[in-house]
């Protein structure tokens, strides 16, 4: 009907956006009066046609780059509450600038708050349990989309020292390092999870979702908005919000377990990414020092393949030789240029698995057999 239009610029989203999850939604508006009261005239004929009664008070309207008169204005107009960034949704801080150490105090305090007296009185084993399996796991939900500051982690291992060692007194030291503790037990650990490797290996599933393009809005929309002229993200300037900024952080350690293999050549450099098991830029190291651009993709060059446009000319007698493998090569992996690129693990397959890097990280710590010994046996922990 076209009573509300689409915030967000035409080419970037198609559908208009919004944001779901069981009843709690973010709708993403112009500041306009006259949409506000289709909005409300909507809600209203939905409450006629259901006899369901919509309260606005217990909405909140959350202004961007909006002067506050105005934004008052709107509150007052739509009936609800006015807030401000970083406002809370599904539990987590969310805003247009990175959430500061104060944000995550609700995340601490509710770590902090298992911390209960009966724990006193439990074995070593059964505080070992319960940091595991308890303590841990609380802020695997916050991990999975925001990047942990420093302090926040420094403050949860607080908590999880203070279970695992103290005493039914109140006091206690450590019995082995926290290093020692946080490596996983067929490494000569205890097996609790270390948050800040946790934390980048739950992150980097972004990384995987947005280079295989999976149809999820965020993928479309960022590639979209920051990529559209046919660049790769680890090719060019960082840039974006403050989110994408640090999932990107973590692009060196997914380009070291992945690799593509081609579809449309869209993700990866044509040069200097190991693609379909090979890196042209070692291939044709000759005719590499004669491209115009380095940074190009495969699907860019396959757009414009003429040798003036892709190279320097002209060409040295090896290079012209490396031109003309180089393009037998092309032309043999063209019959798979369909569909989007999929990328590949270390660990043999294109299934991203947290749990598989989270391991990786260890694999260099190789603990004398006596401590696999203990692990193995089947008398119940002390």
């Amino acid at each position: 009907m076209g009573l509300l239009s689409n915030p967000l610029h035409p080419t970037s989203a198609h559908d208009f956006p919004v944001v779901q999850y069981a009843d709690d939604t973010i709708l993403i508006m112009k500041a306009s009066q006259q949409e506000l009261f289709c909005l409300k005239g909507i809600q209203h004929s939905f409450s006629e046609s259901t006899g369901l009664k919509v309260n606005h008070s217990k909405s909140c309207l959350i202004p961007i780059n909006i002067h506050q008169e105005k934004a008052e204005q709107l509150a007052a107009v739509f009936g609800c509450q006015l807030g401000s960034m970083p406002f809370t949704y599904l539990g987590l801080p969310m805003g247009t600038t990175k959430p500061k150490v104060e944000d995550y105090a609700p995340l601490i305090s509710k770590v902090e708050r298992r911390l209960s007296a009966t724990s006193y009185w439990l074995s070593t084993a059964g505080k070992l349990t319960l940091v595991d399996a308890v303590l841990t796991a609380m802020p695997t939900y916050a991990m999975c989309t925001l990047k942990l500051p420093a302090t926040v982690i420094k403050a949860i291992d607080r908590a999880r020292k203070d279970c695992l060692w103290r005493k039914n007194d109140g006091s206690g030291k450590p019995l082995i390092a926290w290093s020692k503790v946080t490596t996983p037990k067929k490494n000569g650990g205890l097996g609790v999870k270390n948050l800040r490797i946790q934390n980048q290996a739950l992150l980097i599933k972004h990384l995987h979702k947005f280079y295989n393009k999976m149809d999820v809005p965020w993928v479309q929309l960022v590639w979209t908005a920051y990529y559209g002229n046919g660049a790769v993200p680890h090719a060019t300037r960082l840039k974006g919000s403050f989110w994408w900024k640090d999932v990107m952080e973590s692009i060196d350690h997914f380009r070291g377990i992945a690799a593509p293999w081609t579809g449309n050549g869209s993700t990866f450099l044509l040069w200097q990414d190991i693609w379909n098991g090979q890196m042209l830029q070692s291939k044709f190291p000759h005719l590499f020092t004669y491209a115009t651009n380095t940074n190009i993709t495969l699907a860019t060059y396959l757009n414009n393949q003429d040798i003036q446009a892709n190279f320097q000319l002209p060409l040295s007698q090896v290079a012209m030789e490396e031109f003309h493998s180089f393009n037998d090569y092309i032309h043999s992996q063209m019959q798979n240029l369909q569909g989007n690129d999929v990328w590949t693990y270390s660990w043999g397959n294109a299934i991203y698995s947290s749990q598989k890097l989270y391991k990786k990280a260890f694999t260099s710590i190789t603990p004398p057999d006596p401590f696999r010994w203990i692990w193995r046996t089947k008398l119940s922990k002390k």
